[in-house]
């Protein structure tokens, strides 16, 4: 089955040449694509497509402000941004408002492509990149790679024995939504199953 998609870029020769590109790769559909964020919108309220790929600095509504209307809707559209900003921070920015893929511009489109294809399969990607700055961070003891509120809430959700739909019923959010959620607090803690999320909880006091 193809990976729905849907891409808004406000460059029409950098869009276009994306466009082509996808349209060559036999597991993608290219639904539509846009040159700004309220046609971008439009677009994923028509055809629910299973990624959006979006520049973070489009006109009207920006790729940031999508995710979170996409979030805030409970769509089961997933979201990679594309950007030049490489700092940890507008990541984190980015992660708060449910965005599962981050793509650095300069980057190739085999990147771009493996993105398309981790976020589809229910993960998530970082430019590499990006992902050492935000380790340097966390290194240092930046607040970096704290739990956003949405994620601690997750956190103690899983650990109350909570699947991704039933927690997505609770949170009145997709499960998509939830996996990226969960996917990103085991990668911040750097945690590898579901076991040791759930003893975390309890060490830090959050499965009460």
């Amino acid at each position: 089955m193809s990976t729905t998609i849907i891409l808004a870029e406000f460059q029409a020769m950098v869009r276009q040449g994306l466009v082509a590109l996808f349209q060559r790769e036999e597991d993608v559909s290219v639904l539509g694509q846009a040159a700004d964020g309220d046609t971008a919108w439009q677009l994923i309220v028509q055809y629910h497509p299973a990624v959006a790929i979006l520049d973070i600095a489009l006109s009207g509504i920006h790729g940031i402000g999508l995710a979170r209307r996409i979030e805030e809707a409970a769509l089961n559209t997933r979201v990679v941004l594309l950007t030049m900003n490489s700092d940890p921070r507008a990541v984190l920015e980015a992660e708060q408002a449910g965005v599962a893929g981050y793509v650095l511009k300069n980057s190739t489109f085999e990147e771009l492509s493996l993105a398309l294809r981790t976020v589809a399969g229910g993960g998530t990607f970082m430019t590499p990149a990006v992902r050492r700055r935000l380790r340097d961070l966390q290194r240092n003891g930046q607040p970096a790679g704290t739990l956003t509120p949405r994620e601690r809430t997750i956190l103690r959700l899983i650990a109350h024995g909570k699947s991704s739909k039933e927690i997505a019923r609770v949170l009145e959010i997709s499960p998509r939504t939830v996996d990226t959620h969960r996917n990103r607090l085991m990668n911040k803690l750097d945690l590898h199953s579901v076991a040791n999320v759930v003893r975390w909880a309890v060490l830090e006091g959050l499965a009460v």
